[in-house]
């Protein structure tokens, strides 16, 4: 931990340094402007509106019978550790984007882990959103090894997390599936961000170039592609990213994102286009199509969709979603955060004695059918009763 923390953060990582000091978070806090702290706490209240009623709608599950009850009750996990990628760009939006729905789901301890700028601290900016979202432990950890920290804690300062949560370039994200494979719960498989947008001859061609551009910029691994239904559509699109792309700052990785992973195809028809991005199952999936929502019952795979508006709100959360999303093919078979991030489903079930009794002989012999002995006698020992020494075959 303090040899990566030395050799990639330049940080001397020691257990009297690891948490930002109160003086550094209040510090932080005064270091916002009455409009930045409107701006960041518009983002938070969005989200968590959605996040409560998300929480609204996970109440009991339960089937009542007249031998007893089987039921599913939502429980919030304990504690919840939460990475916070500030590398090119302190990304404090994702710590709102994780923070916020762990707290509706009842979580009781969070922690943050984001890398230290060169002078040692924590950026203010991401200081200030953790006060917000009333997080007080915020460790001076970056990359794979914050990863480690929360999935097998450090002695003397924390015990391991039950949920790893946040986005991260391709090292965290190989982290979080390491520590996976170990049985520690993350949150998605989330890598290099990446969008996917069809688009037809309907379709704001300026928007959608600002589109491909915005998600660019998230690093020079960010993949960007476009599916039209023509080619004339596909034509003005790409005048449009060389026109945006001479106007954005020089230092920006846009333009090397694009070059290497920015693809515009043509596909013969919408349907042939969703097909494709089915296959693709994109982190986001933008549609610039006539009748958009007609077409969304045949979306299968993607991790958040857009019906002809800009992913960038998202990832404000200025519609209420969430921007932590799976990527890589991920969207297959998982779904972004959300307040089911931070809890688990817990079955209670209750038999009555004389439902036991009546059962015994059927879940016996269909545990005599998978040849478990014991299994059975654990049924029939209901209806036999104790110091059963016979048992019925």
């Amino acid at each position: 931990m303090q040899e990566y923390s030395r050799k990639l953060d330049g940080f001397e990582l020691e257990k009297t340094n690891v948490f930002a000091t109160k003086e550094e978070i209040e510090s932080a806090c005064a270091m916002l402007t009455a409009e930045q702290e409107r701006a960041m706490r518009k983002m938070q209240g969005r989200i968590e509106s959605f996040a409560r009623i998300q929480k609204s709608k996970m109440g009991k599950v339960s089937q009542k019978t007249a031998d007893g009850s089987t039921s599913l009750e939502f429980v919030p996990v304990a504690r919840a550790g939460i990475y916070v990628p500030a590398g090119r760009a302190p990304l404090f939006s994702s710590l709102f984007m994780a923070a916020v729905p762990a707290r509706v789901a009842g979580v009781e301890e969070i922690a943050v882990f984001s890398p230290p700028q060169k002078d040692g601290k924590i950026s203010p900016i991401i200081l200030a959103a953790a006060r917000m979202c009333g997080i007080e432990k915020v460790c001076k950890i970056g990359g794979a090894q914050a990863i480690g920290a929360m999935a097998y804690g450090i002695e003397g300062l924390f015990k391991p997390f039950d949920v790893i949560c946040g986005p991260g370039n391709a090292y965290v994200s190989a982290a979080k599936q390491l520590a996976c494979a170990d049985g520690i719960r993350i949150d998605v498989p989330a890598g290099p961000s990446e969008v996917l947008v069809i688009a037809n001859s309907t379709a704001n061609t300026s928007f959608v170039a600002a589109d491909m551009l915005a998600q660019a910029e998230h690093g020079s691994d960010s993949a960007t592609i476009c599916i039209c239904t023509s080619q004339e559509t596909a034509g003005e699109i790409c005048k449009e990213l060389e026109l945006q792309l001479d106007s954005l700052p020089a230092k920006t990785p846009v333009r090397a994102s694009i070059e290497k992973w920015g693809r515009v195809f043509v596909a013969k028809s919408i349907e042939e286009a969703i097909k494709a991005a089915n296959q693709i199952a994109p982190e986001h999936l933008e549609l610039f199509v006539k009748d958009a929502k007609r077409w969304l019952p045949k979306v299968k795979n993607a991790g958040a969709v857009f019906i002809s508006t800009a992913e960038a709100f998202c990832d404000y959360g200025m519609g209420g979603g969430n921007h932590i999303l799976p990527t890589s093919g991920a969207a297959k078979a998982w779904g972004g955060v959300s307040v089911q991030t931070f809890g688990k489903w817990m079955y209670v079930e209750e038999l009555g004695a004389k439902a036991q009794e009546k059962l015994a002989k059927t879940a016996a012999l269909l545990a005599r059918m998978e040849g478990l002995e014991a299994h059975a006698r654990a049924s029939e020992i209901r209806k036999l009763g104790r110091g059963v020494k016979k048992w019925e075959k």
